[in-house]
C-alpha cells in the first residue's frame, strides 16, 4: 500500500516521506509478486488473476474518504492503523464500520484509534507501528555505525513580523534579540544556516515558502538558542539535518521514486550513531534497527490539539521512546538515562528502551504468516487474533 499525493492536477505536491517509510516496512514481507496499491484509490482495485490480493493496511486513513472502504478484490490485514479525527465521521459510516468489523480485530497504531473503534463496537487493540519491524531487513552491526542526524527536531519559530491593523510590523524586541544572539554565535549559526534544512523546516508541517534572505539565519538562531543547552557545538556541526517533507514533481516522479527515497532515509538511520527527532517514522524505525534515538516531545507534537501532527497520532507510541520534553525554550526529562546526561557529545552513548520489542515480535509474526507462500485464507482469523501484548 502506497500513499501517492492526492493533488494530481498540481505541478508539485508537498509530501511527508514518512508515509513511504511505512510502505518500506511492509515491503520487507512481500515477495516477488509485489504491486503497489494506492491507498486513496483502493476501492477501484481489480485483481489481475481473479484471486483476492493480500494487502497490509497500515497508516493514516484517509484523505479521499469517498473511496473508502477498499475493493472486495483486496484481502486486508488491518494493523497499525490511525483514523484521523478530522476524517472519522466520513470513514465510520455504516459501510465503513461493516468493513472494519468484518476484518477485525483491528490493530491500531495509537490508543486514540483503538478507543475510537471500540466506541463503535469494532474489536480493536493497540498494535503499535509496522515500522518497529525495520530491523528484519535493515539492522546493521554496531561496528558500521557512523553519523548523527537531526530529523525534524521540534523547535519554535516565533514570527518576526506581526499583523497590526492589517499591516506587517517588525517586532523590534524579538529582532534585537535575534541580532544580538547571532553576533555572539555567528560562526556556528552561519554554518547551520547554510544547510538546506534551515531553509525548508517549519514546526507546523509542510515546507517553508518564505524566501526572505534572513529566514535561514533566524531559524538557525531559534534552533541553536535551545539545542545548544543540550548538545555540544561539535555535535551540532557534525550532524546532518533532515526534514521528512519534500516537494514531489507530479509529472516526473512515481511511487517507485518515493519508495527509493524513503529506503535511502531508512538506510541512513540504520547506520547512524544517534538520531534526534520529533518524527515517529524516523524514531520508530530507529528502535527496530537498534539505532539510539532521542525523541523530542512538546505539546505541539504530542497533544490532542497540537499542530505538528494530527491529534491522537502518538498515543502509546511516545511511551516506547526515551523522551526529552521541550517547553518554553527549555528541556526536561523523566527518563533516568537522559537525566544522567548533562550534554550530548560525539562520544555519548545510550541504549534505547525495550518496551517496543513485544509489539515488533507480534507484528513480525502476523505479517510473516500473512505473506507466506503457504498462506490460506482460512488462516486469517488466527493471524488477526495472534496473542496481544499483555
Amino acid at each position: 500500500m502506497t500513499q501517492f499525493p492526492v493533488g494530481r492536477t498540481r505541478p508539485y505536491v508537498c509530501k511527508n516521506i514518512g508515509d513511504y517509510v511505512q510502505s518500506i516496512a511492509s515491503r520487507q514481507y512481500v515477495g516477488e509478486s509485489e504491486e503497489c496499491i494506492e491507498q486513496e484509490e483502493a476501492d477501484f482495485y481489480k485483481s489481475k488473476n481473479g484471486r483476492r490480493t493480500r494487502l497490509i493496511m497500515n497508516g493514516w486513513f484517509q484523505w479521499r474518504t469517498e473511496n473508502w472502504p477498499p475493493s472486495d478484490d483486496i484481502l486486508p490485514l488491518l494493523v497499525s492503523m490511525h483514523i484521523s479525527p478530522i476524517k472519522k465521521d466520513q470513514l465510520l459510516t455504516p459501510k465503513g464500520i461493516a468493513f472494519l468489523k468484518k476484518n477485525s480485530p483491528v490493530g491500531c497504531r495509537d490508543h486514540y484509534t483503538e478507543e475510537l473503534l471500540k466506541s463503535y463496537g469494532i474489536p480493536a487493540y493497540f498494535s503499535a507501528c509496522v515500522t518497529l519491524t525495520m530491523g528484519k531487513k535493515y539492522k546493521v552491526d554496531d561496528s558500521e555505525r557512523e553519523g548523527f542526524y537531526f530529523a525534524d527536531p521540534f523547535f519554535e519559530i516565533p514570527e518576526l513580523y506581526e499583523d497590526v491593523e492589517g499591516k506587517d510590523v517588525l517586532n523590534l524586541e524579538r529582532f534585537n534579540e535575534f541580532v544580538e544572539f547571532f553576533s555572539q554565535h555567528s560562526e556556528v549559526i552561519n554554518n547551520l544556516a547554510s544547510r538546506s534544512f534551515f531553509k525548508e523546516y517549519l514546526p507546523t508541517g509542510f515546507l517553508d515558502r518564505d524566501e526572505s534572505f534572513y529566514r535561514p539565519f533566524y531559524k538557525a538562531v531559534c534552533f541553536y538558542k535551545v539545542y545548544s543547552k543540550l548538545f555540544s557545538d561539535e555535535f551540532m556541526l557534525r550532524a546532518e539535518y533532515i526534514t521528512h517533507w519534500m516537494d514531489i514533481d507530479m509529472a516526473n516522479q512515481s511511487n517507485m521514486d518515493m519508495l527509493n527515497i524513503a529506503e535511502g532515509l531508512v538506510k541512513k538511520y540504520a547506520k547512524a550513531k544517534m538520531v534526534i527527532t520529533s518524527r515517529i517514522h524516523a524514531g520508530l524505525p530507529c528502535l527496530g534497527m537498534g539505532t539510539p534515538v532521542v525523541f523530542i516531545a512538546n505539546d505541539e507534537v504530542t497533544s490532542m490539539t497540537g499542530s505538528f501532527n494530527t491529534p491522537g497520532r502518538l498515543g502509546g507510541l511516545v511511551d516506547l521512546f526515551r523522551v526529552i520534553n521541550l517547553k518554553n525554550g527549555s528541556f526536561d526529562t523523566l527518563d533516568e538515562v537522559f537525566a544522567s546526561i548533562d550534554q550530548f557529545t560525539l562520544d555519548t552513548y545510550f541504549e534505547n528502551k525495550t518496551d517496543w520489542i513485544p509489539y515488533a515480535k507480534r507484528l513480525d509474526a502476523q505479517l510473516s504468516s500473512f505473506m507466506s507462500d503457504d498462506f490460506k485464507e482460512e488462516d486469517m482469523e488466527e493471524i488477526r487474533n495472534m496473542s496481544p501484548v499483555s
